[in-house]
C-alpha cells in the first residue's frame, strides 16, 4: 500500500473547518458522540443539574460536531460538560448515561496527556482503554440474565422487547420468537464479546453485534436510541484505519475526491437541515427534544450507514493491530466493571448494567442461578421496608399501591431529596410514620456513598415480571 492514503487522511497544518476532509477515525467517533449528545442533552433537558439554556448550548455544540466531525474539540467539550453534569446530579439511574460516563473519563484522561500529538495518535490512546467497556458491558449483558425468570418466557424482558418490536405483525407473541429472543440474546452478545478481540472474526463481531442494537433501537417499548447509538461509539472503537482509507479511496475511484468529499458535507449539512424542519423547533425550540418516533428515521440513517461501512469497509483479516494505551487508563473499564458487579457486592441495583435482566437480589434471596449477594459485604439490600402509606399521590402510585418494598437507605434518600415527604413504614410494632424523629441513613453516609447508591424498588411477587 502506498503512503498517499495515510498522507489524505492526515490532518494539514493549512486545515480549514469549512473545507471538506475524508473522514478519520476520530472524526467518525465525534460524529457518533455528536449524535449521542445532541439525544441526551434534550431529553435531560429540565430534570438536570444545569440550566436549559446549558442543554440547549450543548445541543447546538452537537449540532455542529455532527456538521463538523473532523472538530475533535466538540467531542473533548461533549465528555468534559456531561462527566461534570454526570457527576453533579449523581445517582443517575440511565444505564447508557452511566456507561456514556465511563467512556468520557476515557476521553478526557487520553487528551489531558495528548501533548498536542496527531489525530490518529490522540484516537489510539483513548480507544485502547475505551474498546474495553463494550465487552464489560456485553459480560453483565449476560450473567445478569443468568436467572429463573429471564429464562421464562411469560415473564422474560426479552419478550416483552421482542414484542414491543413486532407488535402489529403475525410475529407478535409467536412462542418460538419468544424462546428465540432470550437465548438469542446470550448467544449475540457472547459472540460479539469475543469475536471484536480476534482479528480475522472481529468483522463476524460487528456482523452480529451491530445490527442487534440496530434493531433494539426501533423497539417502541421506550427510547432506547440513545443507548443504540453510545454502543455505536464503542463498536467505532474497533475500527482499523484500513477501513477508512479503503472507503475513501473506493468512493473515490468511482466518483472522484472532490465529488465524494463535497457529497459527504451535503448528506451531513441534509440531515441536520431535515431534522430543524421536521422537528418543529423553527417554530417552537422546545421540539428539538428527540421524540422515540420522530427520531426514528434520523437514527436508521446513521445506524445502518455505520453498519453498511463496517461491512463493507473493514478487512477481511481485521485490519491493523490496534496499540496499547496508557497503563492506568484501563484503570476505568476496571471500574466500569465493578460497577456492573454491585448488586452482588450488597450494593446498588440501578445504573450496574442490569437493565431488562429480571435480576433480583434483594432481601436475603435471589432468582439469579449461580449466587445472589456474596457474604460479609455490604447489608444495604438486606434492610429493606415496606412503606404501607404516605402523603405523596405519586409515591403511593408507584410504590405503595403496587406492594413495593424499599431498601432503607432509598427511602431515607428519596424522604432527604423531598423534604415535604411523609412515609408511614410497617415494622413489628405497627405503622411508623418517618414524620416522627426518623434517623436518616442517606444524610449521615458520606458524599461518595450519596452519589453512587441507587436502589430499584422491590418487588418479591414471583415470578418476577419485567420492569427495567
Amino acid at each position: 500500500m502506498s503512503d498517499k492514503p495515510d498522507q489524505t487522511l492526515a490532518i494539514d497544518a493549512d486545515f480549514a473547518l469549512w473545507r471538506p476532509r475524508p473522514l478519520d477515525r476520530l472524526g467518525l467517533v465525534t460524529l457518533l458522540t455528536s449524535l449521542y449528545f445532541f439525544q441526551v442533552w434534550g431529553l435531560t433537558m429540565g430534570s438536570g443539574v444545569l440550566p436549559v439554556e446549558a442543554h440547549g448550548a450543548m445541543m447546538l455544540a452537537s449540532a455542529f460536531g455532527i456538521l463538523f466531525p473532523r472538530f475533535w474539540q466538540v467531542l473533548l467539550a461533549n465528555a468534559l460538560v456531561f462527566a461534570v453534569a454526570y457527576v453533579a446530579h449523581s445517582p443517575v439511574a440511565s444505564n447508557n448515561q452511566t456507561t456514556a460516563f465511563f467512556f468520557s473519563l476515557v476521553v478526557l484522561g487520553a487528551f489531558a496527556v495528548s501533548r498536542g500529538q496527531d489525530r490518529e495518535a490522540n484516537f489510539e490512546r483513548f480507544a485502547a482503554a475505551g474498546r474495553w467497556l463494550l465487552p464489560v458491558m456485553y459480560f453483565y449483558g449476560i450473567y445478569h440474565k443468568i436467572n429463573v425468570d429471564f429464562l421464562d418466557p411469560a415473564v422474560s424482558c426479552a419478550v416483552v422487547l421482542y414484542d414491543a418490536l413486532f407488535r402489529g405483525t403475525w410475529l407478535y407473541g409467536w412462542p418460538f420468537g419468544h424462546w428465540s429472543a432470550i437465548y438469542a440474546t446470550f448467544i449475540i452478545e457472547g459472540i460479539a464479546m469475543i469475536a471484536l478481540f480476534i482479528p480475522r472474526l472481529k468483522k463476524w463481531g460487528m456482523l452480529v453485534g451491530i445490527p442487534f442494537h440496530v434493531i433494539i433501537g426501533f423497539t417502541g417499548y421506550a427510547y432506547y436510541k440513545d443507548f443504540s447509538t453510545i454502543v455505536l461509539v464503542l463498536y467505532a472503537l474497533f475500527l482499523p484505519r484500513e477501513a477508512f482509507v479503503n472507503g475513501f479511496h473506493g468512493l473515490s475511484a468511482r466518483f472522484g475526491a472532490g465529488r465524494v468529499l463535497s457529497t459527504g458535507r451535503l448528506v451531513l449539512i441534509g440531515l441536520v437541515a431535515w431534522y430543524l424542519l421536521t422537528s418543529g423547533m423553527m417554530v417552537d425550540p422546545a421540539y428539538a427534544v428527540p421524540e422515540n418516533r420522530a427520531f426514528m428515521p434520523f437514527f436508521a440513517v446513521y445506524s445502518v450507514a455505520f453498519f453498511a461501512f463496517a461491512m463493507l469497509c473493514v478487512p477481511k483479516d481485521g485490519g491493523t493491530s490496534p496499540k496499547r494505551g496508557p497503563a492506568w487508563l484501563y484503570l476505568v473499564p476496571v471500574l466500569f466493571f465493578v460497577n456492573g458487579l454491585s448488586p452482588y457486592l450488597g450494593l446498588k441495583t440501578e445504573s450496574s448494567i442490569a437493565m431488562y435482566s429480571n435480576l433480583h437480589t434483594e432481601g436475603g434471596e435471589t432468582n439469579h442461578l449461580l449466587h445472589g449477594v456474596l457474604p460479609g459485604l455490604w447489608t444495604y439490600q438486606s434492610d429493606l421496608v415496606r412503606p404501607v402509606g404516605s402523603n405523596s399521590p405519586d409515591f403511593n402510585s408507584n410504590i405503595v399501591e403496587r406492594g413495593y418494598w424499599l431498601p432503607r437507605y432509598e427511602l431515607d434518600r428519596r424522604l432527604a431529596i423531598d423534604p415535604r415527604l411523609v412515609v408511614e413504614v410497617e415494622t413489628a410494632d405497627g405503622p411508623v410514620s418517618t414524620g416522627d424523629h426518623w434517623p436518616n441513613k442517606y444524610l449521615a453516609s458520606n458524599w461518595f456513598l450519596q452519589k453512587f447508591l441507587l436502589f430499584k424498588p422491590v418487588d418479591f411477587e414471583r415470578p418476577k415480571v419485567c420492569t427495567h
